[in-house]
């Protein structure tokens, strides 16, 4: 009896599994998977039942981005392969992005969510009030009217900042950044800001109080003319914060995105 007979071909294992023949054979040109047997007259290459489930194991090694030449730590001398350690090690690779997973899930509900929020204020008059919770910032001075910032400059300073703050990883949060002025009697204070994760807050840092605050949306950076804006609403106030972030909008246009001027009385 041929010894092929009680192979299965590789076009029965390709269609039992769903590997590509092409993939079949590059799994055997690196060897990592060799087939039982090779017709010496045709080179037609037959594999056993049992190696149907190494080709599950490759596949979900390539679902979970292992690299396939990596397979080859697992495979012993004798040609048996040490599914334990695998196992162990596919493991760890699937926690790992199931919590990346779930972050970025987390970080699409919000920003859902802040969508929804403001689409609602889109539809208010030109200047609206809401909500803002308490913010923790780190921030960086800026010497000079953000009229006349060196865009370069801005965002020179940004990704310095976010490299100091962020370089535990990105959070799941929807982080606030933009610029930051703060009104008194003694002048003008001007800083470039990003808001602090959840995990970097602690007693120490700067706090931009919650409270309710004047809003009002545009394309174009009007942090500087906020006196002019909001005249009616500053009335007796000498002492004020000045925030302006970059808004995620329904419809959002890369080179000019939604900004959100906010302006309220410090106390």
């Amino acid at each position: 009896m041929s010894r092929k007979n009680n192979l299965l071909s590789i076009g029965d294992i390709a269609k039992f599994t769903g590997a590509g023949i092409r993939a079949l054979h590059y799994y055997e040109r690196i060897k990592i998977l060799e087939p039982s047997y090779i017709d010496p007259d045709t080179a037609y290459r037959y594999y056993s039942f049992d190696q149907i489930y190494f080709i599950e194991v490759i596949m979900l090694c390539l679902e979970l981005a292992i690299p396939l030449k990596e397979l080859s730590r697992f495979i012993l001398r004798d040609k048996t392969i040490d599914y334990a350690a695998l196992l162990a090690y596919g493991r760890g690779i699937a926690e790992s992005k199931i919590r990346s997973l779930n972050k970025g899930l987390e970080f699409i509900i919000e920003a859902e969510k802040n969508l929804e929020i403001m689409e609602n204020y889109q539809k208010n008059p030109r200047v609206y009030t809401r909500k803002v919770p308490e913010k923790h910032f780190h921030a960086v001075p800026y010497e000079q009217s953000f009229d006349d910032a060196n865009p370069q400059e801005i965002d020179k300073a940004f990704i310095s900042l976010f490299s100091a703050e962020y370089s535990e990883g990105k959070s799941a949060e929807l982080l606030e950044y933009g610029f930051l002025c703060e009104h008194s009697q003694s002048g003008t204070k001007r800083h470039i800001f990003v808001e602090l994760p959840k995990h970097k807050l602690s007693r120490g840092n700067a706090i931009i109080p919650g409270g309710i605050y004047h809003c009002v949306q545009s394309r174009e950076s009007q942090i500087e003319r906020v006196g002019e804006i909001f005249c009616e609403h500053l009335k007796g106030s000498n002492s004020f914060w000045a925030i302006e972030i970059g808004l995620i909008a329904d419809k959002c246009d890369l080179s000019k995105p939604m900004r959100e001027l906010r302006v309220a009385a410090r106390t």
